[in-house]
């Protein structure tokens, strides 16, 4: 877990931290070597950064490849979203919305480019060089944003990282709760659910 708690010089967020930030599937490997309650308080710290991810637990390397290959990650099927609450040490954190109305296209986009483009630090001024460097200035920075909603024009699945993002047409027959899930860093609960119309789950 020292990667997971050490610190950057600087106000940067560790590599560890942004992976973890990142993934849809986390492998912990030789938990054979370690007590529950140390497996179980970097299970909560990964927990706190990406609520939304699943943790593979492993010893010797040895991981069911059903759990990380065809996980389906960016289709209909993904699991609820926690309701963990995200506020352990880390500055990143979880927040998950969800809404019973159908939003249109078009005010989705611009309350996605409002929050990414204006409401939070942007990469754009970033050498390319550097984009994997995640500077904690205080200031919310969307890591990851991933979600499917019903539109009025038909669903949608949502898939970002950092100041980007894409939106998918996709089949929603399947598809039980509407939701959007950002991760980041000092992420503004009041922001994300003034900007998008939709309520904190």
């Amino acid at each position: 877990s020292s990667g997971i708690n050490a610190e950057y010089g600087g106000g940067k967020v560790t590599e560890c931290e942004r992976q973890i930030a990142l993934a849809d599937v986390v492998i912990l490997n030789k938990m054979d070597l370690i007590s529950s309650n140390v497996r179980d308080n970097i299970s909560k710290k990964i927990q706190s950064i990406n609520s939304s991810c699943k943790i593979q637990y492993t010893t010797h390397s040895r991981v069911d490849l059903d759990m990380i290959l065809g996980i389906q990650a960016y289709s209909n099927t993904d699991p609820p979203p926690s309701t963990l609450e995200h506020n352990l040490s880390s500055a990143i954190s979880t927040v998950t919305l969800t809404t019973n109305t159908k939003l249109k296209r078009e005010d989705i986009e611009t309350a996605l480019e409002k929050i990414l483009w204006e409401e939070a630090q942007s990469d754009s001024d970033k050498d390319p060089k550097e984009s994997h460097v995640v500077e904690d200035t205080g200031k919310m920075t969307v890591l990851r944003l991933k979600g499917k909603l019903h539109t009025t024009e038909g669903w949608i699945m949502i898939q970002g990282v950092r100041d980007m993002y894409d939106i998918t047409d996709i089949k929603g027959d399947n598809i039980p709760y509407q939701h959007l899930i950002f991760i980041g860093l000092h992420l503004d609960k009041k922001v994300l659910s003034e900007a998008t119309k939709m309520e904190l789950r």
